[in-house]
């Protein structure tokens, strides 16, 4: 069984049919580049895929077991979270205890006697459960990704809001490679990067990713690297 797959996918706007009668299964370890001229219906078909669009008809199906990341190109991020705090998201629970942790150390600063003893006692449990899940293991690997992205520590205590466009296409990237879906639904994921960091994301999804990938690029050089089949969209079909 695939772990995604769209069939019979058919789509218009107004008497415009950009999709009719498309499907397209991924199975695991699949890596599969989707390109086309602009406007044929790329973003809208990886769109239905990822279940954020719904079609005219047809249908997608992901498997029970499987989940799937999506990369649009308008990404939405909490706009109070810091760069590095918005990374650290993708490990929900982790990032829920750090949460917390920080707002004790903020507590503690203005408490004494008893209720700084209770808030002690807090620190302490929060740091055993932060360390059973995981610990601060992770803060390598997240650092690794964002500098792998251009994203440079000087940047991590900036809130979303107050970073760039490019900045935040690039915390988005960073974010889903993180939480690692077993199927990445990417489109256009090089539109922010310098030459460094599609390098770097080539590597990651040759070496370092082991789920499948879907990715709409105009960049030949990476889809020759990283994929091993492409389709194209045009006329409102999909060819292999």
């Amino acid at each position: 069984m695939p772990l995604l797959a769209a069939s019979n996918i058919k789509h218009a706007y107004g008497n415009t049919i950009i999709l009719e009668g498309c499907s397209l299964s991924v199975e695991a370890g699949d890596r599969i580049g989707i390109v086309g001229r602009n406007g044929t219906g790329k973003t809208t078909f990886l769109k239905i895929m990822a279940g954020a669009f719904k079609p005219d008809s047809g249908d997608v199906a992901l498997s029970r077991s499987a989940r799937a990341g999506y990369l649009s190109q308008d990404p939405t991020l909490d706009p109070e979270e810091t760069l590095r705090g918005a990374a650290e998201g993708a490990f929900e629970n982790l990032h829920r205890l750090h949460q917390q942790l920080d707002r004790v150390f903020h507590d503690m600063a203005e408490a004494s006697g008893p209720a700084l003893d209770k808030l002690m006692r807090q620190q302490v449990r929060l740091e055993q459960e932060i360390e059973a899940a995981g610990g601060y293991a992770i803060d390598h690997k997240i650092e690794a990704v964002l500098h792998g992205l251009g994203l440079e520590d000087k940047f991590f205590n900036i809130k979303v809001k107050d970073l760039s466009g490019g900045q935040k296409g690039r915390l988005a990237l960073a974010r889903l490679l993180l939480e690692e879906p077993d199927i990445l639904l990417l489109d256009e994921p090089t539109n922010h990067l310098d030459i460094d960091g599609v390098l770097w994301l080539e590597q990651f999804l040759k070496e370092e990713f082991h789920g499948a990938v879907v990715m709409i690029s105009h960049d030949r050089y990476l889809l020759n690297n990283v994929v091993h089949k492409i389709i194209e969209v045009e006329h409102g079909r999909l060819i292999d």
